[in-house]
């Protein structure tokens, strides 16, 4: 890997995002001045597109939220052009276009679904346990999202089957366990919704992430209360 110990860098400071609120912008102007430097480094890209996603996350103005999803977007298919097998630039160019859809609806969103899903694939076969499980997480979510038949790629029981691989390789990720949960409801699988919720309920927070875990704990809470 090319500048490996910038990726090493930046990567602790995006994985301890929590710990101090500038640790992003500081992981962002590190990779901007790598990418002036070397135009070519196709992972600074994909971590570029990750950025933009947790700032996307973070916003809570939603024009912010987009801003920041469409900037994701376009920095994930930079490192795709650059380098079509780079497994982070593929992956994020995946997570940013479907928080984009979310964002603008479903309906505006119909037209990134190929996109989403070819990103995801390609994430997938270059290696599936990426970011706890995130490729089959990927397409899990749009699966149980996407409209179904004949309208789109829509199908409960593939978002199960996704679902169920992104839990095998990420158990402790919970936001595996939330997705899967709401797509066991959706298939009408009461109990094994109740059993991934109730595991977030009571499993303690991933250190550094606890302020993440926390909001995906209040999430099963509520959709507990309504089983």
């Amino acid at each position: 890997m090319k500048h490996e110990e910038i990726f090493r860098k930046v990567r602790k400071l995006i994985d301890e995002r929590e710990l101090d609120e500038w640790n992003l912008e500081t992981a962002r102007d590190e990779l901007f001045a790598l990418v002036e430097a070397d135009s070519e480094c196709d992972w600074a890209y994909g971590l570029l597109s990750e950025i933009n996603y947790w700032l996307g996350e973070y916003a809570e103005d939603a024009g912010d939220k987009i801003a920041f999803f469409d900037e994701g977007v376009s920095c994930g298919k930079t490192g795709v052009e650059i380098n079509e097998d780079c497994l982070e630039a593929n992956f994020w160019l995946a997570v940013n276009f479907g928080s984009y859809g979310q964002e603008k609806g479903i309906m505006q969103s119909l037209t990134l679904i190929t996109p989403i899903k070819d990103a995801a694939e390609k994430a997938l076969e270059i290696d599936e346990s990426y970011f706890y499980g995130g490729p089959w997480r990927v397409l899990g979510r749009l699966y149980h999202k996407a409209p179904g038949f004949p309208f789109s790629v829509g199908n409960t029981k593939k978002a199960v089957e996704c679902l169920e691989n992104a839990v095998n390789l990420g158990p402790k990720f919970f936001l595996n366990r939330l997705f899967l949960a709401e797509a066991y409801i959706s298939n009408r699988d009461q109990a094994k919704a109740r059993e991934q919720l109730e595991w977030i309920r009571n499993a303690p927070p991933n250190k550094n992430h606890e302020g993440e875990d926390e909001g995906y704990k209040r999430e099963a809470e509520s959709l507990l209360e309504k089983l």
